[in-house]
């Protein structure tokens, strides 16, 4: 399902070209409209957001606008760059305390887990082998070829930062490690906020996992892990509602990784448009109360040689994002 004509509006008005004199003959009036349909913003936007919505070709889309091929990948070009150039306006975490406040507030209305900045997780998009890039780099643990878009979310599903192009290949808490948001969170979370992601991540004070279930859990542990759960499922109904909007990403057919990359972006910041404009969208798979807490589903933890001060280091950070969960699963009995 496509965003409405009230979310395109918002967005074309800004970028269109300024408005021409009307002829006042009827058949100048019409020549006109025809020439602004073929050529303006507005028509190549909405062509751009029929491909991006639908599993169509670039031949089927041109047929439906009446565009050249040629003609509608330039238009697509730009308005990737576009999107890419206005991401930060719509895809960024709250800074302020008071927003800070606001999103843990939500958060908390949906199992009374205190201080929720967001969910992180990733997302395997599925893609055709780059061009001069090696198969087997992009090859993902279910021997298919994707890239991870590495995603933090808020309550409403909107995204709050977005990381793409890393090959599936490398582990979910690796391309965490890489990403520029592991070394911001500390600066944002400070020793309050914290965000909560599933047991392939590394415990840290600022991100939080649960308890991993060896059949000795206590019951606060379970409890804390139910509640973990029910909050961190957001970022799970944040990338199918993406998909279910851009039928593209379910496998992108772009030879270059660049592309691949921009297009997800674009995505990405449509997603939180439509959102903020509350378009509404009938989700045809999504269950808010499904909590996922199989442990077969979860990668297992990363495994890497690092250096003795590194492990020390690690450690110490672990074992203090340990004490904030022990203290958080006291607090929920």
């Amino acid at each position: 399902m496509e965003p409405n004509p009230h979310s395109w509006y918002y967005l074309i008005k800004p970028i269109s070209p300024p408005q021409r004199p009307r002829p006042k003959s009827r058949k100048a009036i019409c020549h006109l409209d025809q020439a602004t349909q073929r050529n303006g913003t507005a028509a190549a936007t909405t062509g751009d957001d029929e491909f991006a919505a639908n599993k169509n070709s670039y031949r089927e889309v041109c047929n439906l606008f009446d565009m050249s091929i040629s003609t509608f990948h330039k238009h697509l070009e730009n308005i990737l760059d576009f999107f890419y150039m206005i991401a930060k306006e719509f895809i960024h975490f709250p800074l302020t305390e008071n927003d800070k406040q606001r999103v843990a507030s939500k958060f908390g209305k949906i199992s009374n887990f205190p201080n929720v900045l967001g969910c992180i997780d990733g997302s395997y998009i599925y893609i055709r082998k780059p061009v001069h890039k090696i198969r087997s780099t992009y090859t993902n643990r279910h021997d298919l070829l994707s890239i991870t878009l590495q995603g933090v979310c808020v309550s409403d599903k909107k995204f709050t930062d977005v990381f793409i192009g890393s090959p599936s290949k490398i582990h979910d808490a690796r391309i965490f490690v890489i990403s520029s948001i592991s070394v911001r969170l500390p600066d944002i979370c400070g020793q309050t906020y914290h965000l909560l992601g599933e047991a392939a991540y590394s415990m840290r004070e600022y991100l939080l996992t649960p308890y991993r279930d060896f059949g000795n859990l206590s019951a606060k542990q379970r409890n804390y892990n139910l509640k973990h759960a029910q909050t961190r499922v957001k970022i799970e109904n944040c990338f199918e509602l993406l998909k279910q909007r851009f039928r593209q990403l379910f496998r992108l057919d772009f030879f270059t990784v660049l592309k691949m990359c921009k297009f997800i972006m674009a995505c990405c910041v449509l997603h939180n448009i439509c959102i903020e404009l509350d378009d509404s969208f009938v989700e045809s798979n999504e269950d808010d109360d499904e909590v996922l807490l199989d442990q077969d589903r979860e990668r297992s933890p990363l495994n890497t040689a690092t250096s003795d001060s590194d492990n020390r280091r690690n450690n110490a950070l672990r074992r203090l994002g340990e004490m904030k969960r022990d203290t958080l699963a006291n607090s929920f009995m």
